[in-house]
């Protein structure tokens, strides 16, 4: 069950928050093989003042459009994470309106041990969701 915290400036519409969580969700259920029901998205609207950011940073110009992703899920290899990523920021430039300069994403790992939630079931000897296709469990 991935966790996804999403922190953007407030003055987004519900159907731009929409486009977001549908955006990465596509991804995650893509490349992580999660479930097409195991969506949690929790949106932190913030005031300009809130989310500071410097106007040009790696020689990019930043705008206010600028979203920070943090997700959390159990541990996965490094080439799943870039593949994670690439899909992440294919589907929001294509399908949510942002660029690529408006985009910072995090991945904070938790083994499965460490969630809980009614209705999911593990899988004793992978530690995962027990629908998640084993092509899509790390090794």
């Amino acid at each position: 069950m991935p966790m996804t915290k999403i922190y953007l400036r407030s003055g987004r519409t519900p159907e731009d928050k929409r486009a977001i969580s549908d955006a990465v969700h596509a991804a995650l259920v893509e490349v992580l093989g999660i479930p097409e029901d195991d969506r949690f998205h929790v949106f932190h609207e913030l005031a300009d003042e809130d989310l500071v950011t410097e106007p040009v940073m790696f020689g990019l110009e930043r705008r206010r459009e600028t979203i920070a992703l943090q997700l959390h899920f159990g541990p996965r290899p490094v080439e799943t994470l870039r593949a994670l990523y690439s899909a992440i920021v294919t589907n929001l430039t294509r399908d949510a309106g942002l660029q690529r300069r408006d985009l910072a994403l995090n991945v904070i790992e938790s083994p499965s041990a460490n969630w809980w939630i009614e209705g999911r079931v593990l899988d004793p000897e992978t530690g995962f969701d027990e629908r998640i296709a084993a092509d899509k469990i790390p090794g």
